[in-house]
Order: structure tokens, then C-alpha cells, then sequence
């Protein structure tokens, strides 16, 4: 028979994790969102009874999985991008050398549905602030690595679009092609100005509601950039 003090610490390691659970069940039934701060910690240590200790043990579970971050003097907030890690799709241990071409395959097979389920369910709120990206995108002069970001950001707000949980956490993953691309696919400025009216195009299609257009010119956009890339093992 185990001793009670083996079972007392095997109850006192899996308690820090069953709280853990507890506060992913509190973040979901208040509806907080990414930003919203969580109670403080003594409210949670009354509101739970546990310890001190084992409530920072329990955040930081959540700090792992990036649910929760902690910020020194201001107290615990629900983190930008809840839940999802820095590579949540095990990426980095694929073969790095089809790597890209596999982001974009997977871009082709998603983003035209993305574009025109966008069309159909955007709000005036989700143009105007896809009509803005697109407006500061067209206008960038140079291609750089800020602007490969804004390129990310405007490919997931026509995600955001679709008001599909799913479909908003998948595409900042398959957009990693931008990032990877970037530098390579617009040196030229023919390129760059190309893909900037595609941006334009996109917005335009879904801000007037254009389901079976925007789903073209989202497919059309990310074809033409597939065939720009070089895929040369040696490159990538």
C-alpha cells in the first residue's frame, strides 16, 4: 500500500494543474478576451482555497500554454493569441526544406474560402478596418520586414472576417509563407506593387460583399506568389 505521505504529495502535484483547469474554465464562462485581466491573486486563492504557491504553480501552466501572461506590479491578463504557442503545429521538426511549399499549398486549399465566407458575414466595422490595412499597405514605397508583418495582419483580419474561432487561429499559422517569402518574392518592384493591388482587390471584393469574387482573387493572389518563389532545396 502507498503511504498517506506518497498519496498526500501525489494529490498536492496534480493540484496546481487542476486549478489550472479551473481558471481556463473561469476565462471561458466570463467570456474574458485577449488583454482583460483576471482577478487578482488573493481573489483567487480565497475563491479556490489553495495556497499561494500553488496558484503560481497553476499560472504558470497557463503561462506555458499561453493563456495567461504575468506582468510585474499591473497583475495576470489573458494573452494575445490564447492558447495558441509559438509553433503549434510542431513546424519547426517538419523537413525545413519543403517547408514553404507546403505553407502555400495549404494557403491555396484555405484562404479563397476564407476570402469569401469573409465577403459574406464582414461587418461594417471588420471594412473599415480591413479598407485601412489595405490603404497602408498600397501605400509602403519599399518592401521590409514591417511590411511582411502588416501583410500577416491583413491576411488575418480577412480571417477575422469570417467571425469562425477555427479559421482565425489556423491562418496566423499558414501565414508563416508570408514571412518566409517575403524578402525573396517583392525585391522586385513590379512584384511588390502587384501583390499590394492584389491586397486592394481582396478588400474591395469582400467590402462589397462579392463572395465567388473574393475567393478568386484569393486564389489568384496566392498562385502568382507560389509561382514567384524559388523553391530550390539549395535556398530553402
Amino acid at each position: 500500500m502507498k503511504s498517506n505521505s506518497t498519496n498526500k504529495r501525489q494529490k498536492t502535484d496534480v493540484l496546481p494543474f487542476a486549478i489550472a483547469q479551473k481558471i481556463r474554465t473561469i476565462i471561458t464562462q466570463r467570456g474574458l478576451k485577449p488583454g482583460d485581466r483576471l482577478p487578482t491573486e488573493r481573489e483567487l486563492v480565497e475563491e479556490f482555497g489553495v495556497s499561494r504557491s500553488t496558484l503560481r504553480e497553476a499560472m504558470k501552466v497557463l503561462r506555458a500554454e499561453n493563456i495567461v501572461e504575468i506582468r510585474q506590479g499591473s497583475g495576470t491578463f489573458i494573452s494575445k493569441g490564447t492558447g495558441i504557442g509559438d509553433d503549434p503545429l510542431g513546424l519547426r521538426f517538419t523537413n525545413q526544406k519543403s517547408l514553404l511549399k507546403n505553407l502555400f499549398e495549404a494557403r491555396i486549399l484555405i484562404e479563397p474560402y476564407i476570402a469569401g465566407l469573409a465577403a459574406q458575414r464582414a461587418t461594417p466595422q471588420d471594412v473599415e478596418k480591413l479598407e485601412r490595412m489595405a490603404k497602408e499597405l498600397e501605400n509602403i514605397k519599399e518592401n521590409s520586414s514591417m511590411t511582411a508583418e502588416m501583410d500577416v495582419q491583413f491576411h488575418t483580419a480577412v480571417a477575422e472576417c469570417t467571425h469562425n474561432e477555427v479559421l482565425i487561429r489556423v491562418i496566423p499559422v499558414i501565414n508563416e509563407s508570408i514571412r518566409r517569402s517575403y524578402a525573396e518574392n517583392y525585391d522586385e518592384p513590379e512584384r511588390f506593387k502587384k501583390s499590394k493591388k492584389h491586397h486592394v482587390d481582396i478588400c474591395r471584393a469582400i467590402a462589397n460583399g462579392e463572395h465567388q469574387t473574393a475567393r478568386f482573387l484569393a486564389e489568384r493572389h496566392i498562385w502568382e506568389t507560389f509561382e514567384d518563389v524559388d523553391f530550390n532545396e539549395g535556398n530553402h
